[in-house]
């Protein structure tokens, strides 16, 4: 038997057929790659459609507002609807640029936390969108801005300084 007849015979010929494996691996892989992008992707969180009366803002979780800018503090601003007025932080976007007028009326889409929306959606009256940032927002814990020192709100007082002026160590 002679070395032909032992090989194997590609009908389009054997640069066709690795052309074919190669494309067929590629594809393999390409779907592989989509298929871990969406499924270690961080879902995406709605907030509620149905706006809340500023007024219900109590707990934190995310949150609709609809009402009018009423005084605007570099990338913070003062909402109003019927039932009382609300500070929002825009975060960096707003240093960056001026996002609202005052008297515009405005949706907040966003997260209630400790007093403040946090927005992460702006929707004006023409129905355009601006996103500012993740709805979770920014991470809180150790790393975090507020890492425990009780430095919000509804802190203790700190320590009384002693007749010498030094603040006494809490034990």
């Amino acid at each position: 038997m002679s070395d032909q007849q032992h090989r194997p015979r590609f009908p389009f010929g054997r640069r066709a057929g690795l052309a074919a494996v190669g494309a067929v691996l590629l594809a393999a892989g390409g779907a592989t790659g989509a298929i871990v992008v969406a499924e270690t992707r961080p879902s995406a969180t709605m907030a509620p459609i149905v706006p809340t009366a500023i007024r219900a803002l109590s707990s934190t979780g995310i949150v609709t507002i609809r009402g009018r800018v009423v005084e605007v503090y570099g990338s913070k601003f003062v909402m109003e609807d019927t039932t009382g007025r609300a500070l929002v932080v825009t975060g960096h976007e707003g240093d960056r640029r001026q996002l609202v007028a005052i008297g515009q009326p405005l949706i907040v889409q966003g997260r209630f936390d400790r007093g403040f929306v946090h927005a992460a959606f702006l929707v004006g009256p023409d129905r355009k969108v601006v996103a500012l940032g993740p709805l979770a927002g920014p991470p809180h814990g150790p790393h975090g801005p507020h890492d425990g020192r009780g430095d919000g709100p509804d802190a203790p007082l700190p320590p009384r300084p002693d007749a010498a002026g030094v603040a006494a160590t809490p034990r």
